[in-house]
C-alpha cells in the first residue's frame, strides 16, 4: 500500500500543471478526465461544468435543482457511468467521492462543477490498456472530454469525443 501511495503522489505531482491549465480553462461543453496508474490499480479524476451535467451553472434554488443535482450525484458515484475499465484488468473500486462544487471569486459564484473521484485495485493492473467512456451518453451536453494519463510508461495526453469514446492507454 505505501508502494502504491508514493508511486501515485509522485505521478500525481507531475500532472500538476496539467491540473492548473485544466482549473483555469472551465469550458462548457468539456469535461476533464485524469487518470494515474500504477502497478495496483488508478486514481481516477472527472470533471464537468454544472451546465453541461444538469442544465443550469447556479446553486440549486428550488427542491427540483436539488433533486436534478442529487440524481446525478447518484450517477457519477458509480465508475461505469464515467469510465469502463477492461474486465482482465479485474478491478474494484477501493474508494469514491463526489461532489458539486461553487468556485467563488469576489464572494460571487461563478462556476460550478461536478467532481467525481475513484482508487481503483486492480489484480492484474498490467491489464490497464483501454478504457471506454458512456459520458456523452449520460450528459449529451457534454461535447469532448480532454484525458491525461501518467502511468509507469509516461504521460498521455487525448481527446474523446461522443463518437470517440474508447481510448488505448
Amino acid at each position: 500500500m505505501l508502494h502504491r501511495l508514493l508511486t501515485s503522489c509522485l505521478a500525481a505531482l507531475t500532472m500538476v500543471p496539467i491540473l492548473a491549465s485544466a482549473e483555469e480553462a472551465h469550458v462548457h461543453g468539456e469535461a476533464v478526465l485524469e487518470i494515474v496508474i500504477d502497478d495496483a490499480g488508478a486514481l481516477i479524476s472527472f470533471e464537468a461544468p454544472a451546465i453541461d451535467i444538469v442544465g443550469f451553472e447556479y446553486l440549486p434554488k428550488t427542491d427540483a435543482e436539488q433533486a436534478a443535482i442529487d440524481e446525478k450525484l447518484a450517477l457519477l458515484a458509480q465508475i461505469e457511468t464515467v469510465v469502463t475499465l477492461p474486465a482482465n484488468a479485474v478491478c474494484m473500486v477501493d474508494q469514491s467521492h463526489v461532489d458539486f462544487e461553487a468556485e467563488e471569486h469576489d464572494g460571487e459564484v461563478e462556476h460550478i462543477a461536478f467532481h467525481a473521484e475513484f482508487e481503483v485495485e486492480c489484480s492484474n493492473a498490467a491489464g490497464l490498456t483501454s478504457l471506454t467512456t458512456s459520458v456523452f451518453d449520460h450528459f449529451p451536453a457534454l461535447e469532448e472530454m480532454e484525458v491525461e494519463v501518467v502511468s509507469p510508461s509516461g504521460q498521455k495526453g487525448a481527446s474523446m469525443v461522443p463518437d470517440r469514446t474508447t481510448l488505448e492507454l
